[in-house]
């Protein structure tokens, strides 16, 4: 299932493969949040991330919005 269908259900298992950037804003949130259990997520990381992900943010992207 991908991300944009998986919005707005619950699925009791989550497997997230992060060994290539395909992810956009919002999307590990969602899957995440998508499984009615902490338990039953799994993330595979490459080994250089020593079990954790990076949140990219590009502030000169950021700082052309309106935000106002």
């Amino acid at each position: 299932m991908t991300i944009n269908k998986s919005q707005g259900q619950s699925v009791k298992y989550v497997e997230i493969n992060l060994q290539t950037s395909v992810f956009s804003h919002g999307q590990l949130y969602v899957a995440f949040s998508c499984c009615t259990s902490c338990h039953h997520i799994r993330v595979l990381l490459p080994q250089q991330y020593n079990n954790k992900t990076i949140n990219v943010v590009y502030k000169e992207v950021l700082g052309r919005l309106d935000l106002g």
